[in-house]
């Protein structure tokens, strides 16, 4: 019994496949006649095409030995483009280091200038101070020793009006025994035993002995003192009146020297004697002088 697939049978199937058998045969053969044709022209065109691939190899040959020199050429325009970049890195670097050293070093310097700039602003600084320090202590050591030598002129000063008025003092007392003694020695009627020592004479000197003891400046030293008491508002010739009437011989030797001691009466009348003349002599200048 015959069997279906697909609408065919199995003698369709064995016949196909025969008859693909037959189609792959012929084709078998018809390339087999192709490759003989192909070897029978081979064989014709053998010598032309050795020629041929010879001419082609040698051009090949130069093609590769020119391609290979190119890369040379090509590799050695490389390398030299590359030791050329490699030596303007290295120029590049090179400068970058020398432009990086000279900026350090200018930052250096500058570092350096600004310090010793520095140092230098804190040494004048100091220096300034120094000398304001010096000027300030010796100001304060000059007005120091301005307000000491005040201070010490001022004590001398006011010494020197103590020893003044102590003076003054002492002068003035001077002049009122003075003018005490006289005014006893005219009242008194009892005196008896005055000694030289103690007769008031017109001179700042006590212990008078001789007439060598008074001199003519001594007297006007003592006559015209501005600090008599009471002489104040009367001339010099007035004063010099008051000391004539005084020693005058007549009433020296009659009113005064019976009061002295025995033994010192001549040695007074030839001092008031003396004291006399030379009282005189100076009533004459002032009466010269108007």
């Amino acid at each position: 019994e015959t069997m279906q697939v697909d609408g065919m049978t199995d003698e369709d199937h064995i016949f196909l496949k025969q008859l693909q058998a037959l189609q792959v045969d012929q084709l078998r053969k018809h390339k087999l006649g192709d490759a003989r044709d192909i070897v029978a022209r081979a064989e014709e065109l053998g010598p032309r095409r050795e020629l041929e691939h010879a001419e082609h190899d040698h051009q090949a040959a130069l093609r590769l030995e020119d391609s290979a020199w190119r890369k040379k050429e090509e590799e050695f325009c490389r390398l030299e483009e590359l030791w050329r970049q490699e030596e303007e890195r290295r120029r590049q670097e090179e400068e970058e280091r020398r432009e990086e050293e000279a900026r350090r070093r200018a930052e250096e310097q500058a570092r350096l200038r600004a310090q010793r700039e520095r140092e230098l602003q804190a040494k004048r600084e100091a220096l300034r101070k120094a000398q304001e320090e010096a000027e300030r202590r010796a100001r304060e050591q000059a007005e120091q020793r301005l307000r000491e030598e005040a201070q010490r002129q001022e004590r001398l000063r006011q010494e020197e009006e103590l020893r003044r008025n102590n003076a003054q003092a002492d002068i003035i007392a001077f002049f009122q025994l003075y003018d005490a003694k006289w005014q006893e020695l005219k009242l008194s009627n009892t005196l008896t035993s005055v000694m030289l020592c103690e007769m008031p004479w017109p001179i700042f000197q006590q212990g008078c002995s001789s007439p060598d003891d008074i001199s003519h400046r001594s007297m006007e030293e003592f006559i015209f003192h501005p600090l008599h008491p009471g002489m104040e508002l009367k001339s010099r010739k007035d004063r010099l009146k008051i000391e004539i009437l005084r020693f005058h011989p007549d009433k020296f030797n009659s009113n005064i020297a019976r009061k002295l001691r025995e033994c010192d009466r001549e040695r007074a009348v030839e001092i008031a004697g003396a004291l006399a003349r030379m009282l005189t002599h100076m009533m004459a200048e002032e009466i010269q002088k108007e």
